[in-house]
């Protein structure tokens, strides 16, 4: 394009106005003179930024706008408020929900480092990078102590010249020198800095030389993103800091913007959940390992089974193997992943432990055994074990409940379903029945409640047993309720377990049936005397020993802190409200994921960030934690750390106990019987897979390289013929509705898409099925959201309607409907299944991947149109 006089001229007024913030935020910005730092970044666009008519045109940035609910177009929002000048751009908008809570009259609570991570949201990404941080903290002042700071200079201070300890730079010398690693350091002794140390030293050695960069550092869980790139731009050189970035599922990131981002050239480095960049590969075909340069696996451990972690290494294993043409060794990025523990998987022989470490090595193309160092002496203080074994707890408020309450709606749930031999044989089968486990306090009897409630959902809709049917669900969701009720009894006070029946009184789907709801109102004041007295006649031993154990503990250190480890969040959230009520040196709180569940208590990140803050400054000595705070979280060294009757696996148990890194730390576990046993057993493994480590090291050289070429061998996945095109006419392949018969489809109009979903292809299909909207008939997953179920359009004998639930309806982000058969609900071949894994084994058909042309291809026959959906 040729520059004009005229697009001079209209360059040169855009330059004369400027975007200021008002003091109302819902009102339009005026125009003022503009200032140096707007100048330059409208000239960084250059003269292709205008249009024929004298129209300023922004470099499409495709900044996503998911944090207000939409998704970028090619002419995202963001560049659409920057092109509108006279009305200028809303922030607040732009940050959509993260405004309110930035927005509110809560004093400031955010420090000058996560002023700086804000410009990490998406929808200000570029925004920031334009050189508007100034409107950014006009709009929300209350960030700042005092006045707005200048957050320019905040990140002018350089600590890219940082020095490692001396085992740190032990065992990263084969990452620096660009081999693949994995690097094995215990919780708490800087994986973070090695990483990081890689990634400076990479992007320098590329640049000089001319290369590509693009680093992309893996976290296993949202909550991790915001802390490892603050991380990284605490430490990398202050002129790289502007393109770094993060990209998870709390986005909402379209597939669009991800193949932007992921093939944009500017950012050199990308935090990102694995999830994020599984999809990317599956859903573009212009996707390739060839775009990064290095990737960092944190938590690596995770890479086993179906984790999104093993997924995108057994595609570098590929790729080895030669599986992708395009690729080859020198070609592929580097590779280097961080844990505690490198894990045996289900191995119970020194033989197996052995192969499964061979295993994690040959998926990282190791040319040696994973780096050790020599000593860690001053540098790690690995805490003493402590075992206190109690009993379980046997009161009255549970034996009233178990006898009176849980007893008698069993038999109401079996008569319901003996008298309705429609709703027998369709729950059950043939020549089946139901039994409740005779223990009513372990998970056995949890999993069959829940299971039961599954089968009867996706039979409610069948004519003469929705009475019952809507009966037996609420039944059940009481004998959860109480189930964990007895749970909660057993581990606290009975006190804590009412508390939680009286949540019921708030709880309307628990009122549906008459009979149910008397029973429990009918009995509540008698559970709440018995309840009375037990906690004032007979105290809970765990309680009072985990009591004892706390004030020995702060006795000897005044200043001890403790995190104490649980299974549940409701069980985290009401012992710190116990413990708080026990002894005026009980400092408390609880610690817990983010999500909703039956009893509606979590925690965002902003409030955990708070958390970790008071508990670091002395605001609680004890905080009560989930799962979510055993691994990747940083949080300072802990005097003591209690499982308080929870006992997960190995891996668990050693990044637990790394929390206790403080001089003189303790590791405790109160446990019963049972739990001893899967602790000892742990232990085992622990001892196993240090052997099977040393064993692997002590290998030759030759030897450890033809061993990893067996095991790349079993990573790869054999190659198959895809079926013949006749396949469609062989009647092993047919579908039919599993209630009326009536036939639908072949499977060999169905393809695999990710992990779990089978899409059908068929044009057809909107002609057999009705879609019913129902978002919760299962989670989002693989970049699709849940809109509904299919119900089958046969008939059934006497000529009702079917409306058998035979398949679920799911959007794809490019607003595509696909239709997956629900196993459960239809037959092949007449026969019914209940794995898609049969189809294969039984019935010798294969499914194949999606390809990007037949999703291209599918259009809008294959869609169920919005007038279709039922209300």
């Amino acid at each position: 394009m040729e520059d004009t006089d005229d697009n001079e001229h209209s360059l040169g007024q855009i330059l004369e106005s400027s975007l200021v913030l008002p003091s109302d935020s819902n009102s339009t910005f005026t125009k003022q003179p503009v200032n140096e730092t707007s100048r330059q970044s409208l000239e960084l666009l250059g003269p292709d930024s205008l249009k024929t008519n004298g129209e300023p045109v922004y470099k499409d940035y495709s900044a996503p706008t998911g944090s207000y609910g939409k998704h970028g177009e090619p002419q995202s929002k963001i560049n659409e408020f920057f092109t509108e000048l006279r009305s200028g751009i809303e922030i607040s908008k732009l940050l959509g929900s993260e405004a309110k809570e930035l927005s509110s009259s809560q004093p400031p609570r955010y420090s000058r480092e996560d002023i700086v991570a804000l410009r990490d949201t998406p929808a200000i990404f570029q925004l920031w990078n334009l050189n508007y941080k100034e409107l950014i903290a006009s709009e929300f002042p209350q960030l700042f102590v005092g006045n707005v700071i200048d957050l320019a200079n905040e990140e002018e201070e350089d600590n890219s010249n940082f020095f490692l300890r001396p085992y740190q730079e032990e065992i990263v010398k084969r990452s620096l020198a660009g081999e693949n690693d994995i690097i094995l350091l215990p919780t708490g002794t800087g994986k973070t800095l090695v990483a990081i140390k890689v990634i400076i030293q990479h992007i320098q050695n590329r640049l000089k030389n001319g290369q590509k960069v693009k680093v992309i550092f893996f976290v296993p869980r949202t909550d991790l993103a915001t802390q490892q790139l603050k991380q990284i731009k605490k430490f990398i050189p202050s002129e790289w800091r502007g393109k770094c970035m993060k990209i998870t599922g709390d986005e909402n990131m379209s597939a669009h913007m991800v193949k932007f981002y992921m093939r944009d050239t500017e950012n050199l480095v990308i935090v990102v959940t694995p999830a994020i960049v599984s999809n990317y590969f599956k859903t573009s075909r212009e996707a390739s390992l060839f775009d990064f340069s290095l990737l960092v696996f944190d938590e690596f451990h995770h890479a086993t089974k179906k984790h999104d972690y093993n997924w995108l290494i057994k595609r570098y294993v590929q790729a080895l193997n030669g599986g992708d043409p395009e690729l080859h060794d020198d070609s592929l990025p580097q590779m280097m992943g961080m844990t505690a523990t490198i894990g045996i998987g289900r191995s119970k022989s020194p033989d197996s432990a052995r192969e499964f470490i061979l295993s994690q090595c040959a998926k990282f193309n190791l040319r040696a055994a994973p780096s050790q160092v020599s000593s860690l002496d001053g540098f790690l203080n690995l805490p003493a074990e402590e075992f206190i074994v109690v009993d379980k707890r046997l009161d009255r408020v549970s034996q009233f409940i178990e006898h009176n309450l849980m007893s008698a709606i069993e038999a109401r749930i079996l008569s319901k379903i003996e008298n309705n031999e429609r709703l027998r044989s369709s729950l059950l089968g043939d020549n089946k029945q139901l039994e409740f486990p005779e223990t009513r306090t372990n998970q056995v009897y949890l999993q069959m409640v829940v299971a039961t409630q599954t089968a009867l959902v996706e039979i409610s809709h069948i004519p003469d047993i929705q009475l019952d049917t809507q009966y037996c669900k609420v039944a059940l969701e009481h004998l959860k309720g109480y189930y964990w009720c007895l749970y909660l009894d057993n581990l606290l006070t009975c006190k804590y377990a009412v508390k939680y029946l009286l949540q019921w009184k708030h709880e309307p789907h628990l009122k549906g049936v008459r009979e149910i709801w008397d029973m429990f109102e009918g009995n509540l004041e008698t559970i709440i005397q018995l309840q009375e007295f037990e906690d004032q006649q007979n105290s809970n031993v765990k309680v009072e020993s985990l009591k004892t154990r706390l004030e020995q503990q702060l006795s000897h250190q005044e200043d001890s802190k403790v995190i104490i480890f649980v299974q549940m969040r409701i069980v985290a959230e009401y012992l710190a409200t116990l413990l708080n009520s026990m002894s005026p040196k009980f400092k408390a709180n609880k610690f817990i994921s983010t999500g909703r569940s039956n009893w509606d208590t979590s925690m965002n990140a902003q409030q955990r960030i708070d958390i970790r803050a008071k508990f670091e400054g002395n605001r609680y000595n004890i905080l009560v934690a989930t799962s979510v705070l055993e691994e990747g979280i940083d949080i300072q060294a802990c005097n003591m750390v209690v499982r308080y009757m929870y006992v997960k696996d190995m891996i668990a148990k050693i990044q637990s106990r790394g929390r206790a890194r403080h001089k003189e730390g303790v590791m405790m576990a109160l446990l019963d019987d049972k739990l001893l046993q899967q602790e000892q057993k742990n232990s085992f493994k622990e001892r196993l897979m240090f052997k099977s480590l040393e064993v692997v090291r002590e290998m030759s050289e030759e030897e450890f390289k033809a061993k990893l070429v067996e095991q790349r061998k079993l990573l790869t996945p054999k190659k198959v013929q895809p079926p013949p095109k006749s396949r469609a006419k062989l009647p092993n392949a047919m579908i039919s509705c599993k209630t009326c018969g009536v036939e639908l489809g072949h499977m060999t109009d169905v393809r695999r898409y990710g992990q779990s979903h089978f899409l059908i292809i068929d044009g057809t299909l909107a002609d057999k099925v009705t879609p019913y909207p129902d978002e919760t008939v299962m989670r989002p997953m693989d970049g699709m959201q849940p809109y509904g179920k299919l119900l089958c359009n046969g008939n059934r004998s006497g000529g009702t309607p079917c409306n058998n639930r035979v398949g679920t309806l799911m959007k794809m982000d490019m607003g595509m409907y696909f239709g997956m058969w629900y196993i459960k609900g239809v037959c092949v071949n007449r026969i019914p299944l209940k794995k898609y894994k049969e189809v294969e084994t039984r019935h010798n058909v294969i499914i194949q991947p999606i390809t990007v042309e037949e999703l291209q291809e599918c259009g809008p026959d294959n869609q169920f149109p919005a007038h279709r959906i039922t209300a």
